[in-house]
């Protein structure tokens, strides 16, 4: 799938869904959401691997975004990343309940996933929420921020 296709088709389920959360995305232009996202994972993994993962989640897509942005904004502390966390639980459960009936296997196996990945990333995240951003986005606006104190730099020589 064509990744604006594929960010725009996400940004749209967050809506559909009323995702908690979900105001974030529109803080950001397809181009730089493109950026921000990478699907289900940490970026510590290789891409094979979480494009191996979100193949087998695909529901959970749709909350693994809204997750990378809030990430991708990361303040470094721990009351922030524990609500990132249970968000992405809660939103798994939204998802899962939204796209299944009661009843079906499929819906406690979505829910199962987005607890599982929840409590994952609560207790092996945290080097990743705590670190610097490092996405095209925050390299783009370091890069940016460098040429500026450079020029300041000159002009107060």
């Amino acid at each position: 799938m064509n990744r604006l296709k594929e960010i725009k088709q996400l940004k749209e389920l967050a809506e559909k869904y009323r995702l908690d959360g979900r105001e974030i995305i529109e803080k950001y232009n397809m181009q730089e959401l493109c950026s921000i996202y990478n699907g289900i994972g940490p970026d510590a993994f290789p891409e094979w691997l979480r494009k191996g993962i979100s193949a087998l989640n695909p529901s959970l897509a749709v909350v693994a975004f809204i997750h990378d942005i809030e990430w991708h904004e990361s303040d470094g502390g721990m009351e922030a990343f524990t609500a990132s966390n249970d968000r992405f639980r809660t939103n798994g459960f939204k998802v899962a309940d939204a796209e299944n009936a009661w009843w079906s296997p499929r819906r406690w196996m979505v829910r199962h996933q987005a607890a599982k990945f929840a409590r994952l990333c609560q207790k092996f995240g945290w080097r990743g929420w705590s670190s610097p951003c490092k996405c095209a986005v925050c390299r783009k606006k370091a890069e940016k921020d460098a040429e500026i104190a450079a020029e300041q730099q000159v002009s107060q020589q």
